[in-house]
């Protein structure tokens, strides 16, 4: 990974990790799937932004808060969005997916997220990304949309439908392939800018406040494949494939570095013990060698360089 930084105040950075190392193992603690859930129409619905988007691009965040009288031995969730949804309990990053499928096969995650749970005020957040024409080759796609149910009535509380709130995410835009410099077949989705005085920092909290975010838009309730007249484009399916494992890795050495005389990344960075300066109107280039090859997403922490 290469992270090259043109800064035009003074820029700190903290190195946090290498977040989400993604490998087949971790299930969910619910085997099987209500029979209800595969022989009925759901009673959460798909739910979108008023405003949008339907079909184009766009990033949508989704929040409902809600109590529990103690706190659940057991809590299943059913979850699914279009194209690309996390799933947030109580600020902890619980689910992402959906797997990949086709409008007659959409897959839904389960998961029983009890362990996240607790006694009182729960939030539930979640964003979901759509990237439209510019989308994977694999990624089918209806249109934006969120879907979370409860396996019983005992979970009924989570299930999407007006009572949540949404939030379409105007700090976030893509970023189309340059053909000048990637040429030839291209199957993966566009790069993403983000505008951070823009952004909803901490909308994924239960402090966070959502006061001024409007009601979210029901589109159709979920419905299993196979049932008679489904009610949406979205013929439900259970994921097939175990959840991907989840575990945080630090990078493991810094290969070169390029920047102003005088200028060292020290390896204390790597193991997110120190931050790294980058002097004003300057630029910087990093290497960053794991050794081993690995799936992740990197995660940088910066401070300053306002307009930079």
């Amino acid at each position: 990974m290469i992270a090259a930084l043109r800064i035009a105040g003074v820029r700190r950075i903290w190195l946090l990790a290498l977040l989400l190392v993604l490998a087949p193992g971790r299930a969910s603690r619910a085997e099987k799937v209500n029979p209800d859930l595969l022989r009925h129409r759901w009673q959460a619905e798909w739910i979108t932004s008023r405003e949008g988007p339907h079909r184009e691009f766009g990033v949508v965040h989704f929040r409902k808060t809600f109590s529990l009288a103690s706190t659940p031995q057991r809590f299943v969730i059913h979850a699914s969005g279009d194209n690309r949804y996390e799933l947030f309990v109580n600020g902890a990053r619980a689910l992402e997916g959906p797997a990949r499928g086709d409008l007659d096969h959409w897959r839904y995650e389960k998961l029983d997220i009890a362990s996240l749970r607790r006694a009182g005020p729960n939030t539930l957040a979640a964003v979901v990304w759509n990237f439209a024409e510019q989308a994977p080759m694999a990624q089918m796609t209806n249109e934006t949309a969120l879907l979370l149910q409860g396996d019983t009535a005992a979970e009924a509380a989570v299930n999407t439908d007006k009572s949540w709130k949404c939030f379409r995410n105007p700090a976030v835009e893509a970023m189309p392939r340059d053909s000048g410099k990637v040429s030839g077949y291209f199957v993966v989705g566009p790069g993403e800018r983000l505008d951070g005085s823009r952004y909803p920092w901490g909308w994924q909290t239960p402090g966070f406040d959502d006061a001024s975010w409007p009601a979210a838009a029901v589109l159709s309730p979920g419905g299993p494949r196979g049932i008679q007249d489904s009610p949406s484009r979205w013929m439900l399916v259970p994921r097939t494939i175990p959840l991907m494992e989840e575990k945080t890795e630090r990078l493991a050495r810094i290969a070169r570095t390029a920047g102003p005389p005088g200028f060292k990344a020290e390896e204390e960075f790597l193991r997110g013990g120190a931050p790294l300066t980058v002097p004003a109107h300057t630029q910087v280039t990093l290497l960053f060698d794991q050794t081993y090859l690995t799936t992740a997403y990197p995660e940088l922490v910066t401070t300053g360089g306002r307009g930079a």
